[in-house]
């Protein structure tokens, strides 16, 4: 009788212990969703293997969110957005198309985000070091 007791308790608690961790995913996909969306995030700069290339003060590259999970880019790329929680990582993964229909994929991850600032990272094709991306948003 105790056995079936415990087995229960334990089964109540991997329940319950589930259950956060997916209520919690949500809330910080909510959150990362919140923050990202309806700004225009300028790229600052690049961290590639311990180089820092600056565009502070130049024309570059930015991209927007939007609430409809959709984006676009400054190279005029447009297309859709989510963003998922995977391994306990918040990650952006896009699918768009050019003006000329060329398509493109990506995954990048979400290092930090806040109001006005977003670091983004990726490994490049074949490299064992993430980019880093460094976002200004002026909203």
């Amino acid at each position: 009788m105790k056995t079936k007791v415990n087995l229960v308790v334990i089964s109540i608690l991997v329940f319950f212990l589930g259950s956060c961790k997916k209520e919690t995913s949500g809330v910080k996909i909510g959150i990362a969703s919140k923050m990202l969306s309806s700004k225009v995030w300028y790229l600052d700069h690049i961290q590639e293997g311990g180089i820092t290339k600056s565009y502070v003060g130049q024309t570059t590259y930015s991209i927007t969110f939007l609430k409809n999970n959709t984006t676009k880019d400054s190279d005029g790329f447009t297309g859709l957005y989510l963003i998922e929680n995977q391994n306990n990582q918040l990650q952006i993964r896009v699918s768009a198309l050019s003006v000329n229909n060329n398509s493109i994929s990506y995954v990048h991850f979400i290092e930090s985000i806040g109001d006005t600032k977003m670091i983004l990272s990726y490994f490049p094709t074949g490299q064992t070091e993430k980019t880093k991306l460094f976002y200004t948003s002026k909203n």
